[in-house]
């Protein structure tokens, strides 16, 4: 159990079930999209769920064996850091976790093998030097939002969509918006997470976007670009011809969903920037509580996709 335990902490458990939703999500958005049960497939969504759960952890992992003197300053509580496992142990996780994913991947089908090798190189990129993207605010954020936005959205729908039912690939309006909104929020993920970390990276050089302007201005930054994403999906949800996307016959042409999904948005845009506005950038507690709230309407994202459209 204690091994469990360590083992979750070493995952870092918001991203494995970031990951969870996401790639849950898509493959309910797929079938809708064909018109098929959500019953039907379910081994499909496992077998890529495993591939995409063993990417997460190695990614996850390898950052975290990079960076342990500076985790024993932003976070002393995971699990090299705290002396809980062992550097060696942490590389074997990581190796059979990167193994697990590629081939989980690999035998469905060479596109998904090779979306899930392109993510596992960003990743490995983003914390290995003498690359070690991390270092760069400009390139961490773009290596960041390039996997969750995308390759994770357009890739693995792409990868469902081509899997359970071939060729041609159709795409609707809804798979490009949430694509859109996915990124924006991804680059609020690499920079939110580093104002908590600003001592550490300022003591290492690594230069954060925290370091390079402030904490404030981070957070600031921050809100405006979620908030852009939002006000747009408001826009699209009862201006739909404003933003120039066709509309899906059976989801924002019925005018329930249009009215819905605005409100959901107009809400959530409120639940971000309402705590965001009045943050002290320099409470640590209260800015890791609040990047912690910013992964959860993450998660609700996808999920008002899926309930939604």
């Amino acid at each position: 159990m204690k091994n469990l335990k360590i083992l979750w902490k070493f995952s870092r458990p918001h991203t494995i079930i970031g990951t969870i939703v996401s790639v849950t999500s898509l493959f309910v958005i797929s079938n809708q999209i064909q018109g098929i049960g959500y019953l039907q497939n379910w081994g499909v969504l496992i077998v890529t769920l495993m591939s995409c759960l063993g990417c997460n952890l190695y990614i996850t992992g390898l950052n975290q064996i990079y960076d342990v003197e500076l985790d024993k300053i932003n976070k002393p509580n995971l699990p090299i850091a705290s002396g809980e496992l062992s550097s060696a142990d942490a590389k074997k996780i990581a190796i059979v976790s990167l193994s697990i994913a590629l081939f989980c991947s690999y035998i469905q089908n060479f596109y998904f093998g090779g979306l899930v090798t392109s993510i596992a190189i960003i990743g490995s990129l983003y914390s290995i030097p003498p690359v070690r993207l991390k270092k760069y605010h400009f390139w961490a954020a773009t290596a960041i939002s390039i996997v969750r936005g995308p390759l994770v959205n357009i890739g693995i729908y792409i990868h469902f969509y081509y899997t359970t039912h071939g060729l041609p690939i159709t795409f609707n309006s809804e798979i490009i918006l949430l694509t859109f909104i996915i990124t924006a929020f991804s680059i609020g993920i690499a920079w939110f997470k580093d104002i908590p970390d600003y001592e550490g990276d300022k003591l290492f050089n690594i230069n954060t976007l925290s370091v390079k302007l402030s904490k404030k201005k981070t957070l600031q930054l921050g809100l405006i670009m979620v908030s852009s994403a939002y006000i747009i999906s408001i826009i699209y949800a009862f201006y739909p011809e404003f933003c120039g996307l066709n509309l899906s016959p059976d989801a924002m042409n019925v005018p329930s969903k249009k009215i819905t999904f605005g409100i959901f948005q107009t809400i959530c845009l409120g639940i971000i920037c309402i705590p965001g506005l009045t943050l002290n950038a320099d409470n640590q507690t209260s800015v890791k509580r609040f990047y912690m709230l910013y992964w959860v309407m993450f998660f609700l994202e996808y999920l008002g996709f899926v309930f939604l459209y």
